[in-house]
């Protein structure tokens, strides 16, 4: 075969679209013959086309015919380019796989480590911008993050390529990073799945695969469990590799550095700090620039470990040693900053470009020759290969499944309110655990800059900074997601609740997560909040209500906890009338109603279904929903009034069974002669099951709220 072979087809298609362009008809045929051109010579290097820059799939899309007619309906859309991009980038990752432009050559075909290792350099180069196709694709139908996740294909792949997976085991920060080594590991076959009931999850999990030693979903936890993994392993007598990846951003939590703290000098332990957004180490111009390509070669370490080893021969050779040690860490100290991890006794590499897979393989490969623990310090760009990505990190990081359709939201509509309040207020204070976006608060820090505080992850200054602020006199307001709450429950009991100190907590996220799974469910808060005494639990269903409990809120002495769902309010919402004075209990009452339920916040909706099944089927049920979880005499006397004798009594509740408030209303309506039924969550972790929704995972659809009063069966025309 000779070496133009390869290239036969490309050299017809030339032709084809040469005859083409002189009838002015085929600038898309050229650009897809450039395109298959190009990949065709990276599989073939000594073809005859003159070697070329690897260029990604996502760089392929965005500047060939079908991407322009991408951007033309990003500039034409009168909703944000991200929006846009969301709703129309998966059809034109599908159009170009279907037409041959975009297949996988090694993708999926790499089953074990020992086949991604043979891989030469070009291979790499193609595998990575295959792992960044099957990103885009999947992760732009699905949701999920993006953009961190275009930012370690060469980290990740520099890993598996190095290190024995999954003998040796790789920890992800958070998990959220962990995508590529999904791909990379044996769950490309699954990844379409991301993020699906039933499917794979979007962080590491340990019932997944033998590839997630440890599960994740919160930040600053990994380098914790990597040093519990290396200590087991030097008592076992193991000579296992841990590597940690862990984000500057992790840095800001307090967690890491007590691992820091902990971590012994000889462990086999490798922790990857993946700077991607703050400035952690800073250089001195040219010359540390020139000093640290030096530093990255494998003829520095090599030369370094042969003179080592001559010198350590001698008396005089090991104080020759210590003493260019000593002069070594003077030199570095006037180049760099002084470095806080040598300080603590680790090795330390880096910065290293986290985007130049050979220069990370060669420092991973020192690392594993290191005594001891070693930092490697890369640094990677979000959203890497694909630039709206690149260029907007903040609006990729996490993004939701395509076909959703933008809509206000609960957070949004809070911070906003917040802002207009600390305008007539001037003790109002805002705080957030590295959420500000997330949680609405974007508003207030712009109106407010100097009474809007982002304290990095960690809850539990937050919330200890917060009880002190309310001491002081201010009036602090702490935005936090359900499930980081629980992070500061500790706080929460001694400087807080202990104290008798007023504070306001709006609890984002409240409820089931059903794409990110057990680690990101809000269903604590409820429990947690009914165990303190004279708290207050606010769970408004609509944007006016949460204007109302906010301003009631920020009045009151005592702690008030607000929780509102993902997403923003309904039309079903606002449509149900409120049934006491108070404007605590909203529903909708039938006549001589068979049975009654009785539930709170998001599933609220899920229990109207129920009612209006029934209904379809000749039976007749009342729905009444709280707004405020602790109730006074006015509300349990409103709530008994809705209550006829003899008819069973539903508790419906997102949230754990076990001191939930379900359990607070059972015991509250025992005392009136009035028996309840509770429907909650007795097991939390349980995975959703494929092909259910994540109500009938968790035993509190409409259905099984139906079958709990007695009133089983599909309802009529849903068989």
């Amino acid at each position: 075969m000779s070496r133009d072979a390869p290239f036969a087809n490309e050299n017809r298609m030339e032709t084809k679209c040469k005859k083409a362009s002189g009838k002015g008809q085929s600038r898309e045929g050229e650009s897809r013959y450039k395109i298959r051109r190009n990949a065709a010579h990276k599989e073939n290097p000594n073809g005859l086309l003159p070697p070329k820059k690897a260029i990604s799939p996502a760089a392929l899309l965005w500047k060939s015919a079908s991407g322009k007619t991408l951007r033309r309906m990003l500039d034409k859309s009168v909703k944000s380019r991200y929006n846009t991009m969301n709703r129309y980038l998966p059809i034109f990752c599908r159009i170009f796989c279907q037409e041959g432009l975009m297949s996988y050559t090694y993708l999926g075909k790499q089953n074990r480590e020992e086949d991604l290792k043979k891989l030469d350099s070009a291979q790499c180069d193609r595998l990575c911008a295959e792992i960044r196709q099957e990103l885009l694709e999947r992760v732009t139908q699905n949701g999920g993050h993006l953009a961190s996740n275009l930012g370690v294909v060469e980290l990740t792949l520099a890993i598996h390529r190095v290190f024995s997976l999954p003998e040796d085991r790789l920890i992800f920060d958070v998990g959220h990073q962990s995508y590529v080594h999904k791909l990379l590991s044996d769950r490309f076959d699954r990844f379409s799945t991301l993020r699906q009931p039933g499917g794979l999850s979007g962080f590491q999990r340990r019932d997944e695969s033998p590839y997630d030693p440890f599960g994740g979903g919160h930040a600053s936890t990994s380098l914790s469990a990597a040093i519990g993994f290396a200590e087991a392993d030097k008592l076992a007598g193991r000579s296992n590799y841990t590597i940690c990846v862990v984000g500057d951003g992790a840095f800001t939590g307090g967690m890491i550095h007590e691992g820091l703290n902990n971590c012994r000098e000889s462990l086999h332990l490798i922790i990857v700090l993946n700077e991607n957004e703050m400035s952690i180490s800073k250089n001195g111009g040219h010359f540390a620039g020139a000093l640290l390509k030096m530093r990255t070669t494998g003829w520095y370490f090599n030369l370094k470990r042969r003179v080592k080893k001559v010198l350590s021969k001698t008396l005089f050779g090991q104080k020759v040693i210590r003493f260019s040690s000593r002069q070594k860490a003077r030199i570095k100290r006037a180049i760099y900053d002084d470095n806080y991890f040598e300080q603590l006794g680790m090795n330390y590499l880096g910065p290293i470009d986290g985007h130049d897979r050979a220069k990370l393989e060669l420092i991973f490969e020192e690392a594993k020759k290191s005594e001891g623990c070693t930092v490697v310090h890369v640094k990677t760009v979000k959203g890497k290969g694909y630039e709206p990505a690149e260029k907007e990190p903040g609006k990729y990081h996490g993004i939701p499944p395509a076909g959703k359709q933008p809509v206000p939201t609960f957070s949004e509509h809070f911070g906003k309110t917040l802002a207009s309040l600390g305008d007539r207020d001037g003790k109002i204070c805002a705080i957030t655990a590295a959420m500000a976006d997330g949680t609405g608060l974007t508003a207030f820090e712009k109106a407010h800059p100097d009474r809007f505080f982002d304290v990095g992850i960690a809850e539990e200054h937050a919330l200890t900074f917060s009880a002190a602020l309310s001491a002081a006199g201010m009036k602090p307001v702490f935005a936090v997601y359900s499930t980081f709450l629980q992070r500061s429950f500790d706080q929460l009991i001694h400087d807080a609740a202990l104290q008798r100190l007023p504070l306001t907590l709006c609890v984002d996220r409240a409820g089931l997560a059903p794409a990110d799974g057990p680690t990101h469910h809000g269903v604590y808060d409820v429990a947690m909040a009914l165990s303190l005494p004279e708290t207050q639990i606010f769970a408004p269903l609509d944007f006016q209500a949460l204007d109302r409990y906010l301003e009631e809120a920020l009045q009151s002495e005592r702690i008030c906890f607000i929780r509102y769902r993902s997403g923003g309010e309904s039309e079903s919402a606002r449509a149900l009338s409120y049934l006491d004075e108070e404007k605590h209990l909203r529903g909708s009452l039938a006549q001589h109603p068979e049975g009654v339920i009785l539930t709170y916040g998001a599933l609220f909706e899920e229990a109207l279904r129920a009612k209006n099944e029934a209904e379809k089927e000749g039976h007749r049920l009342s729905l009444l929903v709280l707004e405020m979880l602790r109730p006074d005499e006015s509300l349990l006397s409103a709530v008994l009034q809705c209550l006829p004798e003899g008819v069973p009594l539903l508790f419906a509740e997102e949230g754990i069974l076990n001191g939930g408030a379900g359990a607070l209303w059972a015991r509250l309506l025992a005392e009136k002669g009035r028996s309840v039924k509770i429907l909650a969550l007795s097991d939390p972790f349980v995975l959703a099951e494929k092909g259910k929704s994540v109500y009938e995972s968790y035993g509190i659809s409409a259905k099984q709220m139906r079958e709990a009063l007695g009133m089983p069966g599909d309802p009529i025309g849903n068989s």
